[in-house]
């Protein structure tokens, strides 16, 4: 009997195991709680959505036209904002460079420029981080500087 309920367990950790490696998921971590849930843990991993590789993300994110482009002389794909192929060093006309945002129209001030609209601001006395991951107050980051500012506003009502 305490052999078929080891053989019991062990199926359920194997087989979470297999379940999360199929969903790009960590297997050790599954297997774990495979190991103290049994069943349940092979429910949830089965019940998970599958995670994207590390090669799928890569891809999308060569692919996203707002950060890469394709040199027209050499086919190889370089920043969006490179003015110069760094394979072939082809030229690319300034026009074509997409414009980055500007946060000079926002209401807050500069405390410190960093180039190209990317720096330190400062919002009703609170300090904001503006790059191109987006903006950063206390311990939260925003997609957009609109968001930033309606979190601010919602905070000090």
């Amino acid at each position: 009997m305490l052999l078929f309920a080891f053989l019991v367990w062990a199926f359920f950790v194997v087989i979470t195991a297999l379940i999360a490696g199929s969903k790009n998921r960590s297997v050790g971590g599954w297997a774990a709680l495979g190991a103290f849930f049994g069943v349940f843990a092979t429910i949830a991993v089965a019940c998970c959505s599958k995670l994207p590789t590390e090669a799928e993300i890569a891809a999308r994110r060569e692919a996203d036209p707002a950060v890469t482009k394709v040199c027209p002389r050499c086919a190889e794909r370089v920043k969006a904002a490179a003015l110069i192929c760094r394979f072939c060093n082809q030229e690319f006309d300034p026009a074509s460079i997409p414009e980055s945002p500007r946060p000079a129209a926002l209401p807050w001030t500069r405390a410190e420029d960093h180039g190209e609209g990317y720096g330190i601001y400062h919002y009703k006395g609170d300090r904001l981080v503006y790059s191109s991951k987006g903006v950063k107050w206390k311990t939260s980051t925003f997609e957009t500087p609109a968001q930033a500012i309606a979190a601010i506003d919602g905070y000090y009502r």
